[in-house]
């Protein structure tokens, strides 16, 4: 007849779950060490020029494009690997 429908298993009989994602998008950042250097030289220019910027001027320098094409690059990297873990 079949397996039945409805499952005995309850939490108490399984470890608390771990996110996988940390771990895989650590293991990324070699992969995507080019954009994580542009990342970290645009910082310490964008650093530089608030140190610089006498107080209560407004700067206008930031790193976002950086920052997103570094956490694209991750997450294209590690998107396989988590979705390997769901089946």
């Amino acid at each position: 007849a079949g397996p039945p429908l409805l499952s005995t298993f309850t939490m108490a009989d399984a470890e608390d779950p771990v996110d996988p994602r940390p771990e895989i998008e650590e293991g990324c950042k070699s992969h995507c060490a080019k954009a994580l250097k542009e990342l970290d030289g645009c910082t310490e220019r964008v650093n530089k020029i608030i140190a610089e910027t006498p107080e209560g001027e407004e700067v206008v320098a930031n790193c976002q494009i950086q920052y997103n094409d570094f956490w694209h690059c991750i997450d294209h990297c590690a998107a396989p690997k988590l979705f390997a873990k769901l089946v």
